[in-house]
């Protein structure tokens, strides 16, 4: 009988270790994922959003050719292969990239995903009538074909290092789209299609209260093997300070893009995971060059030295984050530590002010030509930071004599495209704070280059400089990364001089999730959800 004991307790410690994971805490429903964010979506459709909050949802719901992992490393994802010269993917002369695509991918209706479904993706992001935030760097292909069912030739005006992983990485103008779905129509912009997409991803959309709450399952026919998740319920709840509450009553398992006031809080918090991780997520003021009266850059030159950068980093983001003022992240293979060239100096402010002829008015508000110097700057309404920063900034620009008015707005009205009246795309504000994630590739022609301003680009700041767009020319054409890097810092070290924008810091994303779940690494670039179809809970 006590063999038989022994034999049955073996048994059972064997199936509690080869078994369905056991929750340790009273609050986790296995398999279900309660997700939580604060920001709206302008779409669920990622070729006409240029929100990274679609591009977070795209890595549930869709594939792309290649998506990045949490190194910053392009990987395949619908792909077999990341095309190089020495497999193959590359043409001698640069100009021709192949794509291979795995043979068992499927939408999540059943249908096969083939690489008629990339070229018309492709075709209707060059769509006209389409309302695409950007066309970069699809622009930069004369052809895209499809040789066979699993093979994507593309053929490019120039060699573009920065090409190979941008186009088609799973993310907003990355997501493959079904063909025979969606063809036909003349545009995709009210389509029925935007609010329950199908993708190829490892869950699928099976509900989505507009702004509130996207329910998702797992896709029967993602090529990756069963998903880890059976269920995930995505909350937009537009208050930190409530999803925070969400989080500690267990209403959350996952509390994404949290700032740094709470960071501390919630690493006290029982039963919670949190990670920190420097990312290539760059919080910035731009300044918009395309009306007057940032127009002047000896304007733009005198805001950027008035504001107090340092004090930004340690007193708003709390000294969590990488500081730097540029659109290189310090981690990148291309960084090239240079001086800030517009460091705070609010003696420099006024005297660069005094020069262009503002003067001071009775109450300190400087004038020129009886108008007052009044700015308005915006960023997305709810966001503690980013509103703790607009405060700083607004004291210390009425300390040289600029009336700065705080006008925020949701997510989706900010970064809507052109077409659907978005306010940076349309140029319709003087100073904005808002994040840009770099892919791991330097290049930031999509966001800096004179040839993209909207609709064609997201340069919102507007800075047309023959320089720039030059040396982001010379810096794509080259494979060689010590060359690349080389013309990286002159690049840096110009658009400090001509001002589109200045980074405040490097976001290291807070994230803080319910210690059961497991398979979460946080990225350096992209999306934190890059592996999602893996996570288990």
């Amino acid at each position: 009988m006590q063999r038989l004991i022994r034999a049955l307790a073996v048994l059972s410690l064997f199936a509690a270790a080869t078994g369905p994971a056991q929750a340790r805490n009273p609050w986790t429903q296995p398999g279900h994922l309660r997700l939580g964010v604060l920001r709206t979506f302008d779409n669920l459709n990622p070729l006409i959003s240029g929100q990274a909050a679609t591009t977070d949802v795209a890595q549930f719901v869709f594939s792309g050719l290649i998506r990045f992992d949490d190194r910053g490393e392009p990987i395949p994802d619908a792909a077999t292969v990341v095309p190089t010269r020495e497999n193959g993917g590359i043409s001698a002369d640069g100009k021709t990239i192949t794509y291979h695509l795995r043979k068992d991918v499927r939408f999540s209706d059943g249908h096969p995903v083939t690489a008629d479904d990339v070229v018309f993706t492709w075709q209707q992001d060059m769509n006209p009538r389409n309302n695409v935030p950007y066309h970069f760097p699809y622009d930069q292909a004369l052809s895209v074909t499809a040789r066979d069912p699993h093979t994507v030739v593309v053929r490019l005006r120039a060699p573009s290092a920065p090409f190979v992983s941008n186009f088609f990485r799973c993310g907003t103008q990355g997501a493959i789209l079904p063909k025979h779905l969606l063809d036909g129509k003349p545009d995709l912009n009210h389509d029925p299609y935007n609010t329950k997409p199908v993708g190829s991803g490892p869950y699928m959309v099976t509900r989505y209260d507009v702004n509130a709450t996207l329910e998702m399952v797992a896709n029967p026919y993602w090529f990756g093997g069963k998903p880890g998740l059976e269920r995930v319920t995505l909350r937009v709840i537009p208050s930190e300070n409530t999803l925070l509450v969400s989080l500690k009553t267990h209403e959350l398992d996952f509390y994404f893009s949290a700032p740094e006031q709470q960071y501390r809080e919630l690493k006290a918090l029982p039963g919670i995971s949190v990670s920190a991780i420097p990312s290539s997520q760059f919080e910035m003021v731009v300044f918009n060059a395309g009306r007057a009266p940032l127009s002047d850059l000896n304007l733009r030159r005198a805001v950027a030295s008035a504001i107090d950068w340092p004090t930004i980093a340690r007193t708003v983001y709390l000294d969590v984050d990488l500081t730097d003022w540029g659109d290189l992240f310090p981690r990148s293979w291309a960084y090239t530590a240079q001086p800030d060239p517009t460091p705070f100096d609010p003696a420099k402010a006024r005297a660069l002010l005094d020069a262009a002829g503002w003067k001071p008015g009775p109450d300190g508000i400087r004038s020129k030509d009886g108008k007052r110097l009044e700015l308005e700057i915006v960023t997305v309404a709810g966001v503690i930071t980013r509103q703790n920063a607009e405060v700083l900034i607004q004291q210390q620009l009425h300390a040289v004599g600029i009336d700065l008015q705080v006008h925020n707005a949701p997510a989706n009205l900010l970064f809507a495209p052109l077409g659907a009246g978005g306010l940076f795309a349309s140029g319709k504000f003087d100073l904005g704070i808002y994040a840009w994630t770099k892919n791991p590739d330097p290049d930031d022609t999509q966001t800096a280059s004179p040839d993209y301003i909207p609709p064609k680009g997201a340069n919102y700041a507007r800075v047309r400089d023959a320089k720039v767009g030059e040396l982001q020319r010379r810096a794509t054409a080259t494979y060689d990364r010590r060359a690349r890097k080389a013309l990286y810092a002159q690049l840096e070290r110009r658009l400090g001089e001509v001002l589109p924008f200045h980074t405040m810091v490097w976001r290291a994303n807070v994230n803080a999730w319910n210690d059961d779940l497991h398979g979460v690494k946080p990225a350096q670039s992209v999306s934190d959800f890059w592996n999602v179809g893996s996570w288990t809970l």
